[in-house]
């Protein structure tokens, strides 16, 4: 007559196969959310500086350096470099800094005439 169910060796070998899966899938979840967030933050501060970008060039002929943060958790630099690259041409940098899980910063750059 055969024995029927599982044995304990066969259930602790099953368990054990089950819990190294579970690990792996979380820390593949956990990884692809902080993608995710990082992804996003990305994308805000890119249009931050963008946002910036044209808005000084909007502002006319003279533009000046400073700061702000735009949205809570982002810095916002930018700085004029005047006859960079070549005389006659400004410069402009406009600078987003965050941190989520480390610290970040894009950076867009124009030039224009004077």
């Amino acid at each position: 007559m055969k024995n029927a169910g599982f044995s304990l060796l066969e259930i602790l070998i099953a368990l054990t196969v089950f819990s190294i899966a579970s690990v792996a899938l979380t820390l593949g979840v956990t990884t692809s959310i902080r993608a995710n967030n990082t992804s996003e933050h990305l994308t805000q501060a890119t249009i931050l500086a963008q946002d910036k970008l044209e808005a000084l060039l909007a502002s006319g002929p003279t533009f000046a350096a400073g700061s702000d943060a735009p949205r809570s958790g982002f810095t916002r630099t930018w700085t004029i470099l005047t006859n960079t690259p070549q005389i006659g041409v400004s410069q402009i940098n406009v600078s987003v800094s965050w941190t989520d899980y480390s610290s970040h910063t894009i950076t867009v750059t124009t030039v224009v005439n004077d």
